[in-house]
């Protein structure tokens, strides 16, 4: 995505209700302004790793550095950190680049290796060359990537000459979100940002002149991005939605897909697709206070700010839309987690360790008295329990509930036949 092609014009709409007007036709630029992708690479050759583990050691023997520049080859120079972070031995920084790996196989579940691109990279050079460059250059020091994951991305659109007190965005009745969770932040008694919903999807709307105020760094990178002669020229408000992977993984071509945005390669088809699900159905801000607690609001008017914002056009051409995560069951882990249940029943009533006969009579005959208690006091509930859980596993409707290549084969547990009549067999006892 070339950023010199980035600043466009939104068309301009017609201002209704008590919308406060818009410059128009404003001038905005839009980009991906963080990204973070995991990898796993298998390394052919452990000399880079090596170095790193030598550098690591180094500082780790001295009291106060607390980093060490490493020069290597491929265009890539790095500062290497005294520690790593939880999943990752190494922690390399560059800018607002951050390289983090471990020694971990490839072959293991864990990613390991995470590139983190950030805002100012994201828009000079751009997101798309830095990708394409780490991975080459991790092939200059021997390693193959077998796959990468978006991990996180943010995606921004900046509203050039638009001013944030001007957009009617603090009240809460004038929204329709997913979330619940809406909070204003003041500056001087004066708005500065919003922010709706938190954790793996989140919208951030706020005054991009007043935060780069304190960030001299990229002050003329986004002077350059906006074509100002300053940074602080014009007021500009930027709108980030910012979406972590178990909400990219929902957004799928289709209900059959196993996989949603899982890859760059799918992210970059996908960006029209994920501002779209942003603007038109996660979020949206109305030019009227919505009745929250009415039925109707599908037909609420957006406000213009809303109209220009979900305008916008993205590259890639694949259409996905989101999916809602399915239920799943998984027997080998809930026969698992049934054998720690069985022995701490079994723990209880000072069973031997070694007397595994035991311990399964004692589960058989709790399991026997309970479910078939259950059953007598209130047969219309434990049935409706049963056939929801079948539901969950049989369910026929959608292809992606068939069943897991480790569900039992019919008539491995034969079910007695005729059946018993519980009832009478209790009486019976």
């Amino acid at each position: 995505m070339n950023v010199d092609n980035n600043t466009v014009n939104v068309k301009d709409t017609q201002i209704s209700g008590g919308q406060a007007r818009i410059a128009c036709p404003p001038a905005l630029a839009r980009n991906v302004d963080k990204l973070k992708v995991s990898f796993w690479i298998n390394w052919q050759e452990s000399s880079f790793l090596d170095e790193l583990a030598e550098i690591k050691l180094s500082l780790q023997h001295t009291e106060s550095l607390q980093e060490k520049p490493y020069y290597c080859p491929g265009g890539f120079n790095w500062n290497v950190h005294r520690t790593g972070t939880r999943l990752f031995t190494f922690r390399l920084t560059s800018g607002d680049l951050t390289f983090l790996l471990n020694t971990r196989v490839s072959k293991d579940k864990i990613p390991n290796t995470s590139f983190e691109i950030g805002s100012e990279s994201c828009w000079l050079p751009g997101f798309e060359e830095l990708f394409y460059r780490f991975s080459r250059w991790i092939a200059v020091l021997g390693g193959v990537i077998v796959k990468n994951q978006i991990s996180e991305v943010h995606l921004a659109a900046d509203f050039i000459g638009t001013k944030i007190s001007d957009l009617n965005i603090a009240d809460r009745d004038y929204w329709i979100t997913r979330s619940q969770l809406f909070t204003t932040y003041l500056t001087n008694y004066q708005l500065s940002s919003i922010a709706v919903g938190k954790g793996d999807i989140m919208l951030r709307i706020y005054d991009k002149v007043l935060e780069l105020r304190r960030d001299a760094v990229k002050q003329f990178t986004f002077s350059e991005v906006w074509g100002q002669p300053r940074y602080d020229a014009q007021p500009v408000t930027r709108a980030e939605f910012q979406l972590r992977r178990p909400i990219l993984k929902t957004i799928k071509t289709d209900e059959k897909s196993e996989t949603g945005i899982d890859t760059f390669a799918d992210l970059c088809e996908s960006f029209q697709s994920i501002w779209t699900y942003c603007t038109l159905s996660w979020a949206r801000h109305c030019s009227e206070r919505i009745e929250h607690d009415q039925n109707h609001q599908s037909r609420a008017n957006l406000s213009n700010f809303w109209k220009d914002l979900s305008s916008v056009k993205w590259d890639g051409n694949e259409i996905r839309t989101r999916q809602r995560p399915l239920p799943k069951k998984d027997y080998v882990a809930l026969r698992k987690q049934y054998i720690g249940i069985a022995m701490s029943l079994a723990a209880f009533h000072e069973v031997h360790a070694t007397d595994p006969d035991h311990i399964i009579d004692i589960g058989k005959h709790i399991l026997d008295e309970d479910i078939i208690a259950f059953f007598l006091d209130d047969e219309p509930e434990f049935v409706r329990r049963i056939e929801k859980k079948k539901r969950e596993i049989y369910e026929s409707v959608s292809i992606l509930h068939s069943l897991k290549s480790e569900h039992p084969k019919e008539g491995l547990y034969p079910t007695p036949y005729p059946p018993i009549d519980l009832k009478e067999e209790h009486h019976a006892r």
